[in-house]
């Protein structure tokens, strides 16, 4: 731990420092970002794919089981495309009465988020792609109905799951089984993050807010359904009764009860579940019936909480909170479900002269005890190296949290998190990053992960300036 807080003040001491002026570094309209390699995790995927071998073949068709941050790049960039298009086009209407241009736009934006939840690429295909994650890190193939463009459904399901599968990840990685339930509405409150990141840090202004609702508002809701008898109970004999076919069934049903009863449950054989009603395969979903007492009030407790992710001015329009013309900053609560219970954190972005930085106190708590970490990142700093251009982005985190993710554990172990993005930052639109990123054994947000880990990543980003979009 004295380690930790050591590499803490010299990484707070360094952000100090000053490199050349970074106003010469113009502030994107609209950044976009492609991550193309993410390892080991795509050699994970192309065994999902490629009947446990690695090839070229499987390689590339790993592709359709993306990373967490993969898919969280692509869907992030699908939205600030179509946000920044939008409010560009209506800044340059000729509608001659503001109230009737106000209104369209936020018609339009509306519209588009609503359209974008069904469509691949979208916050609905992010969610679900976030569940993939974790099992093609246990090579297990999955499809995500998403990409079917589901228009209006009510449920929607990952499915094309093996019960076998299902048995072998709840029996020899249970933390992660668990994990694999919640991690939906973690990719949802990190597209947040990043979309809000992105706007405080360039200025960028674009709207995002309804977005922002949408998402938390839809994940609060569904976290608090989970614990209702009259909403799950019903949902669940509606799905049994027409999924008598296992291919179509879902990998979990409600995501939010089957969590609940598998952190209370996390060494009982998945197959325990009993007989599906049809008399075909394991009886998957969980209704509040089979929720002890202990387990309905935690989830309900939970559903409460998840409100507390409305906490940011950055929800309600208010993009920086400007203390003079060197100094800005803005703060968001998440909290975020876990393989041992929750993380709430308290987010702070600051920039100063035109350095960028995000602090974080993280409050991670199972069923008996709560466990501290703090979190700092240097945000997109200059470096020049002869006449070439490059931002540095280093981050970590280090604190405690359960031992072996246990939910019931009054003990502890080390987290610790350091990492390292690189953009170069040529004259051209397009300008590629790469990125280290070590961890211990731990839960962290957006990292599949939950054992120790070296990943590396590389993509490309293209930077547009408002002249490269919409003509004025």
């Amino acid at each position: 731990m004295k380690k930790a807080l050591l590499i803490l003040l010299i990484f707070l001491s360094y952000m100090n420092l000053s490199a050349q002026t970074s106003d010469s570094i113009k502030f994107p309209v609209l950044k976009l970002d492609i991550q193309l390699f993410d390892l080991p995790y795509q050699l994970d995927a192309a065994k999902t794919v490629g009947n446990g071998s690695v090839n070229f073949g499987s390689f590339m068709k790993g592709y359709a089981n993306p990373s967490m941050s993969q898919s969280l790049a692509l869907t992030s960039s699908l939205y600030s495309a179509a946000h920044s298009g939008i409010d560009q086009l209506f800044e340059g209407s000729k509608f001659s009465k503001k109230k009737r241009r106000d209104f369209l736009h936020a018609a339009t934006l509306f519209l588009s988020d609503f359209i974008l939840i069904y469509a691949p690429g979208g916050d609905g295909w992010l969610h679900e792609e976030y569940h993939r994650a974790v099992m093609s890190r246990f090579h297990i193939n999955s499809f995500n109905d998403m990409n079917t463009f589901p228009i209006g459904s009510e449920l929607i399901s990952v499915n094309s799951v093996k019960d076998e599968d299902l048995i072998r990840l709840k029996r020899d990685n249970p933390y992660d089984f668990i994990r694999m339930h919640v991690a939906g509405i973690e990719g949802e409150y990190l597209l947040v993050d990043n979309l809000q990141r992105n706007n405080f840090f360039y200025r960028q202004n674009t709207s995002h807010e309804f977005l922002y609702l949408l998402a938390t508002i839809n994940s609060a809701y569904y976290v608090t359904i989970c614990s209702q008898a009259s909403q799950v109970n019903q949902l669940t004999d509606e799905m049994n009764s027409k999924e008598t076919n296992i291919q179509d069934r879902d990998f979990t049903g409600l995501d939010f009860s089957a969590w609940a009863y598998d952190l209370f449950h996390p060494a009982e054989p998945y197959e325990n579940r009993g007989i599906h009603p049809s008399g075909i395969g394991i009886d998957r979903y969980i209704k509040t019936t089979d929720l002890d007492d202990k387990a309905l009030k935690y989830l309900r407790n939970q559903g409460r909480l998840q409100w507390l992710n409305l906490i940011s001015p950055m929800i309600f329009f208010r993009k920086a909170i400007i203390i003079n013309e060197n100094l800005r900053y803005n703060f968001a609560v998440r909290n975020i479900l876990t393989p041992f219970g929750n993380d709430i954190s308290l987010n702070v972005f600051l920039q100063r002269n035109q350095h960028n930085y995000v602090f974080a106190y993280h409050h991670a708590r199972n069923y008996n005890k709560s466990f501290p970490a703090i979190q700092a990142e240097l945000f997109e700093h200059p470096v020049y190296i002869k006449n070439s251009k490059f931002l540095i982005s280093p981050k970590i985190i280090t604190g405690l949290q359960p031992k072996d993710q246990s939910f019931t554990t009054s003990r502890s172990e080390f987290l610790g998190l350091a990492s390292c993005r690189i953009d170069w930052i040529p004259k051209s639109i397009i300008k590629p990053y790469f990125e280290v990123i070590a961890k211990t054994n731990g839960w962290i947000a957006g990292n599949a992960y939950l054992n120790s880990n070296l990943s590396l990543k590389f993509g490309i980003t293209a930077w547009f300036y408002k002249k490269s979009l919409l003509t004025d």
